[in-house]
């Protein structure tokens, strides 16, 4: 019987997004967190003030949920736009082969494995600065 719903199989890990879902938005919070506290800034503009791992934890879920909003909007395009193939590169000329659709789903994560992951980690993000603040 066939499902509505179908849930692809992965066929392989694609380390490099993998490591940009997971390890790129957490360097790129700890970047941002350490440049606005280096000014001496870590107060809300409501008057709120934080300690500086809420702060960190702050900039962490901002981070991950901009790339849970981008994969999941990702998802929605795809499914609805039909897509179009998953390459690095704009450049027509220079571009190697794109990936085709089917052997992008078939990636570990794809879209919608990447705004799991994201969410997931925004969430423990949302749960530690419970706990801290």
């Amino acid at each position: 019987m066939p499902s509505l719903f179908p849930v692809p199989t992965a066929r392989r890990i694609d380390q490099q997004r993998l490591f940009s879902v997971a390890l790129i938005p957490f360097a790129a919070a700890i970047a941002m967190a350490s440049t606005v506290a280096a000014t001496g800034f870590t107060a809300s503009p409501l008057g709120e003030t934080s300690s500086t791992l809420g702060f960190l934890l702050d900039f962490i879920k901002l981070c991950y949920l901009a790339v849970a909003m981008a994969h999941l909007s990702g998802a929605i395009a795809d499914r609805t736009c039909g897509g179009m193939a998953a390459g690095l590169s704009m450049d027509e000329f220079d571009a190697p082969e794109p990936m085709s659709r089917d052997e992008f789903w078939r990636a570990f994560p794809n879209h919608v494995d990447g705004a799991a992951i994201a969410g997931a980690l925004t969430l423990l993000c949302v749960i530690a600065g419970s706990l801290v603040g």
